[in-house]
């Protein structure tokens, strides 16, 4: 049985916002965590705003109803416009349809925030459901005195209180975000260096000196996973990586790695902020062509061998560049094109998956330069 607690007519901008605040006041009385309490909030929000521009107004109802087991709080928006063509609610409409009617955008985004959506349109009005599953089963009954109560104890406060509220729900949503994903880093971190400790263990235990080197590989790509990880779990912004830093720490593990070898790698490096995936496949390049130069470039060389990275912004992009002081490389182009290293297939992935231009140049030691793009 669906029992409605109350309706509110949508003529005017304010009667969205005390549609979003009515949202979030019957969410809370429901027992929805904040985090709920926000999606379903700004769900009602974003089509009572679609009916109010779009259709010159409506009606928002808010009720409970338990079918199945399952108890659910619902809203249903409904208007007298003119309709909303099916492809744009089926969300495979031409990109220029949601455009310009801007429906799409608020249909597609709130129909991700809340546990059920339908909607129904016609050249009569359109009708929309959107529905919270409510843990626990609880009475509807309750549930609308609950939520009565509290509507009309809500009515009753200041409206800057409520924006204030809002804006606090929100900082403690977006915290609580934060600090899973870093929770969330610094164990994939924790988990890959775990990985990388068995493989140098049994690395060691390998009696061909081919498969100990593979294994000596396989941990250095898995550093570099893992280092991207422990600065997004140690940065202020979880959702950007400082390439600085970033590569400075690799630059510092690769150089304890080959230093004993009589190579010094240095680092000309500039603040370049970027997402964990560009992060991540540039630390995998960076780590492929600092290995592939220690490795090959200095054979039967006297003296020290130098390896420099660098990186810098320009314009809308940014410029990684890997080179080092060996003998060079005749035709490079052509003999790394061909190559079936695994390092340079690797390197060339990475390029690929970043939308980057990949230059090299084997004159006076072997040079390798991504150009790629940052917006």
């Amino acid at each position: 049985m669906r029992l409605v607690v109350t309706s509110i007519r949508i003529e005017r901008d304010t009667d969205v916002a005390h549609t979003r605040r009515t949202a979030r006041v019957a969410a809370k009385a429901s027992g929805c965590s904040t985090r709920d309490q926000i999606r379903f909030a700004t769900a009602v929000s974003e089509i009572a705003r679609n009916a109010l521009q779009y259709a010159d107004g409506g009606i928002a109802e808010f009720s409970f109803d338990r079918t199945g087991g399952t108890t659910q709080l619902i809203a249903k928006i409904s208007d007298n416009g003119g309709g909303i063509p099916e492809q744009v609610i089926s969300g495979g409409g031409r990109s220029h349809i949601r455009s310009s009617t801007g429906l799409g955008l608020g249909l597609a985004g709130s129909r991700k925030l809340v546990d059920g959506f339908d909607i129904v349109s016609g050249s009569g009005g359109t009708v929309a459901t959107l529905k919270m599953n409510l843990e626990g089963g609880p009475e509807p009954a309750a549930l609308s005195h609950a939520a009565a109560d509290a509507m009309i104890e809500a009515a009753k406060s200041n409206p800057l209180d409520e924006l204030a509220e809002q804006n606090r729900a929100l900082r403690d949503s977006l915290a609580q975000q934060e600090f899973l994903l870093r929770e969330l880093h610094h164990r994939t971190k924790n988990n890959l260096a775990v990985i990388q400790s068995l493989a140098i263990m049994q690395g060691r235990q390998m009696q061909s000196e081919e498969a100990r080197t593979a294994f000596e590989t396989l941990t250095s790509r898995i550093r570099a996973f893992a280092n991207a990880h422990n600065f997004l779990h140690r940065a202020d912004d979880v959702s950007s990586i400082d390439l600085k830093l970033h590569i400075a720490e690799l630059a510092h593990q690769l150089g304890e790695a080959f230093g004993a070898g009589g190579i010094v790698i240095d680092c000309e490096l500039e603040s370049v902020s970027v997402d964990f995936d560009t992060a991540t496949e540039v630390g995998l390049i960076v780590n492929e062509l600092v290995t592939n130069a220690a490795k090959h470039a200095f054979t039967g060389r006297h003296g020290t061998g130098h390896i420099l990275i660098e990186v810098y912004a320009q314009d809308a992009r940014f410029i990684l560049k890997v080179s080092d002081n060996g003998p060079g490389l005749a035709d490079a182009e052509a003999t790394l094109r061909d190559s079936r290293s695994l390092g340079w297939r690797i390197v060339q992935g990475g390029a690929r998956k970043l939308n980057a231009d990949l230059k090299v140049d084997g004159k006076g030691g072997l040079s390798v330069t991504l150009v790629v793009p940052n917006e």
